[in-house]
């Protein structure tokens, strides 16, 4: 019976362990974007409470085990020549438990220590991506092991006590609940998102469970999968969506009727659609605007880049009639057709397998073959499916889906063998082009995360307009950095979910982040004045 019992806690612990990887590929593989940090709220005090006193008591072990011993001693069980060696031994396993256990064991957890993993939560970057395993070692043993150590050595039990009380208050004073090696080594602890969300992230249909479990029994009917539009439906819509693209983009489905029927059903009041490179979209958009009682911000989205920093900003309040974007948008197709072109024979070259160029260029609408594309046809291809080197990415992916988007990642992105960099125009010349158009230059929120506030500084000074803060997936720093800047700068504030259709789930048009109190701010902008074109010289 004991052996049976033992067998059943050994297969609970390694489904908990395995439930927990699980997890952390999920969170590593797009989940993180629907984490949420630790804020000062009596909830989220509770759980990092006690999570901590979760880890300090197992750290603590050793010290409880001598406490045991020294009453034995007392009592008279045990000889008081073992003092010293038991008092010794205490302390070399407490230094096992706090300075290297506790560190490695997060570490290998992915950021999860046993307080942490019981009560859902997990320590990250500030940008809530998963934080590198010695970033996490070096937080938990000089963060808490060694404090822990050196305060007791010093000052006995007391100093235990003082440094815990220490070690609290610091957490209170911070906005995020961080102690001071989460400072500097820019960590916060956030709430793990739930199963549906960790599954979503990931590109993967929502399920009832995580844990690995027998499959269910045939006859009972599948669930029903819900419609891609139905996939957000706990987010908040916002009446204002402005980053909105139509299918006059390379990347979008929708036509331009189609998006204004959405809006009108998701009861939204002022939209833009601000397509890829091309401002065409507008002219059919500003006549359907009065059909459908929305009002309509004409406006566009373009490549650009400032020191070598890829960038996007958008125009709006734009004349999408002057001549300027008909040239962005030759131009435009003509770099990511050559560029596509490089992108083709750099994969021939490196993996020796021959693409039909032509092909897949006659079923592009643009002409252009994307990284996307070439991975597609591998995949689909059941010869090229069994190489070795695309065969790994199927063997080792938690999804079909996730193996082509790795696959990606790896070979076309930056880094990669068949990466290719086109050269944008600079950013001083986009927003020139905005502003001769009579429009306003924002600058968009897309890797924002990434730019440095020297460079945000820079584009303050070219001119721009806004910076676009509120965006779904944004994280809580970025946008408090990004309102800063603007209430700095006086620039205006923008809000727009990057909407492109059902084939990316992940957006919904008006889901944007925009928090009700953040909504005048961008009203402000939504009532702008068009700027006013210089005269001719």
């Amino acid at each position: 019976m004991n052996e049976r019992k033992d067998r059943e806690t050994v297969s609970t612990l390694r489904k908990t362990y395995a439930l927990i990887l699980k997890k952390a590929q999920l969170y590593r593989n797009g989940g993180w974007q629907y984490a949420r940090i630790l804020k000062r709220t009596r909830a989220d005090y509770e759980s990092h409470f006690y999570a901590f006193l979760i880890d300090l008591n197992i750290c603590l072990l050793p010290v409880y085990i001598w406490i045991i011993e020294f009453l034995l001693i007392l009592c008279g069980i045990l000889p008081p020549h073992v003092f010293d060696l038991l008092f010794y031994l205490m302390y070399g396993l407490l230094f096992l438990t706090s300075v290297i256990g506790l560190g490695l064991v997060t570490a290998r957890l992915h950021g999860q220590s046993l307080g942490y993993a019981f009560t859902g939560l997990k320590l990250v970057r500030r940008d809530r991506r998963p934080a590198p395993a010695i970033q996490i070692i070096l937080r938990q043993a000089l963060g808490i092991g060694v404090p822990l150590m050196v305060f007791g050595i010093v000052f006995e039990i007391w100093g235990m006590f003082v440094w815990l009380l220490l070690h609290m208050c610091i957490c209170l004073a911070t906005p995020h609940q961080q102690n001071l090696m989460d400072l500097l080594l820019k960590l916060v602890t956030v709430r793990m998102p739930d199963d549906a969300e960790l599954l979503k992230g990931a590109g993967q249909n929502p399920q009832p469970q995580l844990e690995p479990a027998p499959r269910p029994n045939p006859v009972r009917p599948e669930p029903k999968k819900e419609a891609p539009v139905q996939k957000n439906e706990t987010l908040e819509i916002s009446p204002i969506d402005l980053h909105i693209r139509s299918n006059y983009s390379d990347d979008a489905q929708l036509d331009v009727e189609e998006i204004f029927k959405q809006a009108k059903a998701r009861n939204m009041e002022i939209i833009s659609i601000t397509d890829h490179n091309c401002a065409r979209a507008n002219a059919p958009a500003n006549r359907l605007a009065g059909l459908y009682g929305i009002q309509y911000i004409p406006g566009a989205e373009f490549d650009c880049e400032l020191d070598g920093t890829r960038i996007r900003i958008l125009g709006y309040y734009i004349d999408w009639t002057n001549p300027v974007f008909d040239a962005l948008e030759r131009d435009s197709l003509k770099r990511e057709k050559d560029a596509s072109m490089v992108r083709a024979r750099l994969f021939q070259e490196t993996t020796g397998i021959q693409i039909d160029i032509r092909s897949l260029l006659e079923s592009s609408r643009f002409q252009v073959i994307t990284g996307k594309d070439i991975t597609r046809m591998v995949f689909h291809n059941e010869e090229t499916r069994q190489l070795p080197f695309v065969r790994r990415y199927l063997d080792t992916a938690v999804s079909g889906r996730e193996a082509r988007r790795l696959f990606e990642h790896d070979i076309f992105g930056k880094g990669g063998p068949c990466h290719v960099r086109p050269v944008y125009p600079q950013a001083s010349h986009i927003i020139s082009a905005i502003h001769d158009a009579g429009g306003l230059a924002v600058l968009a929120n897309w890797h924002l995360d990434s730019l440095s506030s020297q460079k945000l500084e820079q584009l303050v000074k070219m001119g721009i307009d806004g910076i676009e803060v509120f965006m779904t997936g944004a994280g809580e720093d970025l946008k408090v950095r990004l309102l800063d800047a603007a209430s700095s700068s006086k620039l205006f504030i923008t809000a727009g979910s990057d909407y492109h259709g059902p084939a990316r789930p992940e957006e919904q048009l008006g889901v944007t982040g925009l928090p009700e109190k953040a909504e005048g701010l961008v009203r402000l902008f939504t009532r702008a004045a068009r700027r006013q074109p210089p005269l001719n010289r």
